[in-house]
C-alpha cells in the first residue's frame, strides 16, 4: 500500500481561504491519489478533532472535507497518533512532533510499502524541524503566495510525489510482533 501523509494547513487550507479553491485542491489530491494508487492519512494538527478509531468529527469544516474526499475518490484510512516532545529544555510545554507521529504510524502498519509527506514546511532549518528524519519523503507546498492559485497542492506536484513514492520505506519492518492497523 502507498500512503500520503497530509498536513491540511498549507496543502488544502492556505492563506487565502476560499471554498472554491479548497475544493479544487481536494480534486487535485483525488486525481493524484487515483493516478498513483495511494491512500491518505491525516498528519495535520486538525487530527486532534478526529476520532482515531472511527474517523468521525464534530467539526463542520472537517465533515465537509471528508464529504469532498469521498466525492473525489480519496481513501482516507486514518490519522497519525499524537506524539508530543519537549524542546528547548524542561520548561517548555510539549508540542506535537510530526516525524515521530508518522514513524509510529509506519511502525504499526508495515503494509505501507511507500509513503510521501505533504506539508507546507520551510526546509531551511532542519535542525529544529519536526520532519527532519522523513525529509527524503517530503514534498512541500506554499501556504502563502501573492497568487492564491499557487498556494497548496498543485497538479505539478504529482511528478515529485510519484518520485518520492518510489523510495524504500525503511520503517516498514521495525515491528516484530505483527501489525496494529490504524483502522
Amino acid at each position: 500500500m502507498k500512503v500520503i501523509f497530509i498536513d491540511l494547513s498549507g496543502t488544502i487550507y492556505t492563506y487565502h481561504r476560499n471554498k472554491e479553491i479548497e475544493e479544487k485542491k481536494i480534486k487535485t489530491l483525488g486525481n493524484i491519489c487515483q493516478t498513483l494508487d495511494t491512500k491518505v492519512i491525516i498528519s495535520s494538527a486538525l487530527k486532534e478533532e478526529i476520532d482515531e478509531k472511527t474517523m468521525e468529527t464534530d467539526i463542520e469544516e472537517l465533515k465537509q472535507l471528508f464529504l469532498l474526499f469521498e466525492k473525489y475518490g480519496i481513501d482516507c484510512i486514518g490519522r497519525t497518533p499524537t506524539v508530543k516532545r519537549k524542546i528547548h529544555g524542561n520548561s517548555c510545554l510539549p508540542i506535537p512532533w510530526k516525524e515521530d507521529e508518522i514513524r509510529l504510524c509506519l511502525y504499526y502498519n508495515p503494509d505501507i510499502e511507500a509513503f510521501c509527506v505533504l506539508d507546507d514546511y520551510d526546509t531551511k532549518n532542519w535542525k529544529k524541524s519536526d520532519l527532519e528524519k522523513v525529509k527524503d519523503h517530503l514534498v512541500t507546498m506554499q501556504f502563502y503566495s501573492e497568487n492564491e492559485n499557487e498556494e497548496g497542492i498543485q497538479e505539478s506536484h504529482m511528478e515529485e510525489i510519484k518520485k518520492v513514492l518510489t523510495k524504500e520505506n525503511k520503517y516498514r519492518y521495525w515491528r516484530k510482533d505483527g501489525p496494529k492497523k490504524i483502522r
